[in-house]
């Protein structure tokens, strides 16, 4: 017996019903993360995500690299650790041509935990969201294929969740090599419940699927050194992966009851094969930085979508910090600016859109030797053409970092 291809009917809701009825998006989340694994994450600091995301040519003495290891064995300078807590909260106008709604969403942000195990060989550990799925979109008077009209409602929660452990090696001077660990799991949920306009006659229909994943990348990190400045260059590259996993189907009735159940092996998830450089220039007043990452999208296959583009991502960020040693405590505050621009891998309908933004953010450094960060994100994605659904964003990530010097023995005078 083979379920409602639910997938397919989310695609035609998104592309036909949306500009003819009532937008209902009320689970936070965008609407395009009814595709594939959800919308993807970056686990960016709060620091980085305040410079337009730019993280993989960064080499900042004062905070972890979560994007590429290699690039943090300068890290901590006195310290040998570093704790890195974040939490956000945004709000989303979700836009069609004929009406818009406003929801807000929160949560953990990052969590990391930087060591160094020597001079030469630093560690990260952390956990950050790998995607995210949160939506619900109503179409009314669905005809089916026995002529019946029903009211359907498409909906999808759940997201996948990151625990990584990054390494970095200098194993030349200035020239290091990074490799990270990464174990990505979770679970998605998407649902179709139709019920009928001329009787009580309702069903739902549920999938929902576990995935799971070990997987590993690698990164580099070059310091050319002179005497006010530094130029840093870093690398990273991932293959392409499937993500293994099972999905779990049911058709239920009206008083809830399991009519079918099907359980079976998922192969539909698999990430691109991932490249990405980046450039910083680093002075004790300001880093200036920039990025360029490409997502080979057009050699995966996804289900629910014809055709994937090919993604690039183009990222520049600047920091500013008067005097890090000054008095006023003004002086010491880093500023941070910051803005980016990717493609977005769908094409629905022969529909194509990008997904960029602007972000500021604030390092309040704390007598404790840690820092405050605060970041601001203005997001725009999707478009109104072709009835799809244009998303503009306000988030604001807030984030301590606590140093520390431990294990190392004290001189007895």
């Amino acid at each position: 017996m083979k379920m409602i291809d639910f997938k397919l009917n989310v695609v035609v809701a998104i592309l036909m019903g949306v500009a003819t009825s009532s937008l209902a998006q009320n689970k936070a989340g965008s609407a395009y993360s009814m595709f594939g694994l959800g919308e993807l994450q970056n686990k960016a600091t709060i620091q980085s995500q305040g410079m337009g995301f730019t993280s993989i040519g960064l080499n900042s003495p004062y905070w972890a690299n979560s994007i590429n290891p290699a690039a943090n064995t300068e890290v901590g300078g006195y310290y040998t650790h570093m704790f890195d807590f974040g939490i956000y909260y945004n709000q989303t106008t979700y836009t069609t041509s004929e009406s818009s709604e406003n929801l807000s969403d929160g949560g953990l942000s990052q969590m990391s935990y930087w060591f160094r195990f020597n001079n030469k060989w630093t560690g990260i550990v952390g956990i950050a969201p790998f995607s995210k799925v949160g939506y619900s979109i109503q179409k009314n008077n669905v005809v089916s294929s026995q002529g019946n009209l029903y009211d359907v409602k498409y909906s999808g929660s759940g997201g996948l969740n990151e625990i990584y452990f990054g390494q970095g090696y200098e194993v030349l001077p200035n020239f290091t090599l990074g490799a990270n660990l990464r174990f990505i799991t979770g679970s998605i949920l998407h649902q179709e419940e139709a019920v009928s306009t001329g009787s009580q006659e309702s069903f739902l229909v549920s999938q929902r699927t576990y995935l799971h994943k070990l997987n590993l990348d690698f990164s580099l990190n070059y310091k050319i050194r002179r005497e006010k400045f530094a130029i840093n260059i870093g690398a990273i590259y991932d293959d392409k992966t499937s993500l293994n996993g099972n999905a779990t189907t049911e058709l239920s009735d009206i008083d809830e009851e399991t009519i079918y159940e099907e359980i079976e092996q998922n192969n539909d998830y698999t990430l691109p094969q991932k490249a990405g450089l980046g450039i910083s220039l680093v002075s004790n007043k300001f880093m200036l930085a920039a990025d360029v990452e490409f997502n080979e999208w057009s050699k995966v296959d996804m289900s629910n979508v014809d055709k994937l583009n090919d993604t690039w991502r183009y990222a520049f960020g600047f920091e500013f910090t008067p005097n890090r040693q000054g008095l006023l405590y003004a002086s010491n505050i880093s500023y941070r600016l910051g803005y980016y621009i990717e493609n977005s891998y769908l094409d629905i309908d022969d529909t194509s859109f990008d997904k960029w933004g602007i972000t500021a953010g604030l390092g309040l450094p704390l007598k404790t030797h840690g820092a405050i960060n605060i970041s601001y994100h203005r997001k725009f994605n999707g478009t109104t053409s072709n009835s799809l659904i244009y998303e503009t964003t306000n988030e604001v990530n807030l984030g301590i970092s606590i140093r520390d010097l431990w294990f190392a023995r004290k001189k007895i005078k």
